[in-house]
């Protein structure tokens, strides 16, 4: 592809608002049926149309390039080395979007909680695309990046012309859920009996309108405190999210870096009461364990693919603020080993122990035991990639989901020894509320 700068009334003192407006025009113009926004503190990345992909189920990886399909079975091979090699077959300076849902996690390492039609193969669980064309919005004038000079021309008068949004704020209101309490009391049952340390149950919320992703993800966004924001209509799969922390990132000197956030409070933005509630967050001996164990096994899981003495916890129990919360956060980095690729990083740390449990396997049972159904993209990864070894996997949690036409939001909380149903059930209410009141209804 061409890095083409495009002429533009836009200057370099943009707000960070005009980048989201104008990522968000692209998205709703239906210029391309198929996209994704990637968002990093004020920077976006867009992705539109669809080149090449791959994609992968419990049994098999299926790719697409130029009307031209390949089957590859899973046989001696795990999931994560045929898509390794898949993608070191792509030629030139390629970069990839794409998500993976939490049920990845069982097909890799407890195939027997897959349900039915997982286990046959019927589910995607990861898909990754090549866009067809590539535009980067960010302090500068917008950059595009494609084959396509008449697509080119297309973008540049899009970003030219402003749009008018054709959605209306709607909201939705968050009820109790006495189910979700008896999931949390029938988990501390399992703690007790020593089969599991912590184990991350959610709860849906399903929605009975129609949402405008594009528009809930423009006004969600300005109104949250996001590590990563997106917004895609990708494989089949619709969501707009505002995620918390990293599943992982990889930069160009194969650094591995991991952000596990766990203890969680209310955040209402009047500083004081703010700050009175994250001391008393921090003092809480039961959101201190849960903290200080997702911890532990980040960095133990990082000792599986990084040379052990590069292997560091580089801020440990900050306050992060996200949205309608406040979190403990940590970052754990360490540097990759020679001979292994970001796959191998990515099999280790996913999904992240903040949205599965400990030990994950039997945290894994525990959740499709309760939750029935599957969790899809919730708690899974947005994607984005590149040729050159570099990579950035957002965590799903604070979104709003759809598949299949329906739609809906989901929020967990982390159950450990002194967890209460109540207090949990608090903490899903208050994850949902960074997203609830900014669904947007799609217009007739």
């Amino acid at each position: 592809m061409s890095n083409i700068a495009l002429d533009l009334n836009i200057t370099s003192s943009n707000t960070k608002n005009d980048v989201f407006e104008l990522a968000a025009r692209l998205a709703s113009s239906k210029l391309f049926e198929d996209y994704m926004i990637y968002e990093k503190d004020g920077e976006c990345w867009f992705g539109g149309g669809i080149e090449r992909s791959v994609t992968l189920y419990a049994d098999r990886l299926e790719s697409s390039y130029k009307g031209q399909s390949l089957v590859v079975e899973a046989t001696d091979k795990t999931l994560f080395e045929l898509l390794n090699t898949e993608l070191s077959s792509w030629e030139g300076a390629w970069q990839a979007n794409g998500w993976a849902c939490f049920e990845l996690a069982y097909a890799v390492n407890e195939p027997n909680v897959l349900n039915d039609d997982e286990q046959a193969g019927k589910v995607p669980l990861l898909f990754l695309s090549q866009p067809k064309a590539i535009v980067s919005l960010g302090q500068h004038t917008p950059e595009i990046q494609t084959k396509d000079e008449s697509l080119k021309q297309k973008i540049n008068e899009l970003l030219n012309t402003p749009k008018v949004s054709n959605a209306s704020t709607n909201g939705v209101s968050i009820p109790d859920s006495e189910e979700y309490k008896q999931w949390v009391n029938n988990s501390l049952t399992q703690i007790e009996k020593g089969t599991l340390e912590k184990v991350i149950l959610s709860r849906k919320l399903k929605l009975d309108f129609s949402p405008d992703f594009v528009a809930t993800w423009l006004r969600g966004r300005k109104e949250n405190t996001p590590a990563r924001s997106f917004s895609l209509n990708l494989g089949d799969w619709q969501a707009s999210g505002f995620s918390p922390e990293l599943v992982m990132s990889i930069d160009k000197n194969r650094i591995v870096t991991t952000e596990p956030l766990a203890g969680t409070r209310r955040r209402d933005g009047i500083f004081a009461e703010d700050i009175s509630r994250f001391n008393e967050l921090y003092r809480d001996p039961k959101e201190t364990h849960e903290h200080a164990i997702s911890v532990f096994l980040a960095t133990n899981e990082l000792k599986a693919v990084c040379h052990e003495p590069s292997i560091v916890v580089r801020r440990f129990m900050e306050r992060k603020e996200r949205g309608s919360v406040q979190h403990l956060a940590s970052t754990v980095c360490g540097e990759l080993k020679d001979g292994l690729n970001p796959w191998d990083a990515f099999a280790s740390l996913f999904p992240s122990v903040t949205a599965s449990g400990i030990p994950k396997k039997p945290a894994f049972k525990e959740i499709r035991r309760n939750e029935v159904e599957s969790r899809g993209l919730y708690a899974g990864a947005v994607l984005r990639l590149s040729h050159d070894g570099t990579f950035d996997a957002a965590l799903v949690l604070r979104s709003l989901l759809g598949h299949k036409g329906k739609s809906w939001l989901q929020a967990g909380a982390g159950i450990v020894s002194n967890s209460t149903p109540e207090r949990e059930l608090t903490e899903t209410t208050e994850k949902l509320s960074s997203v609830a009141p900014w669904v947007m209804k799609q217009m007739a």
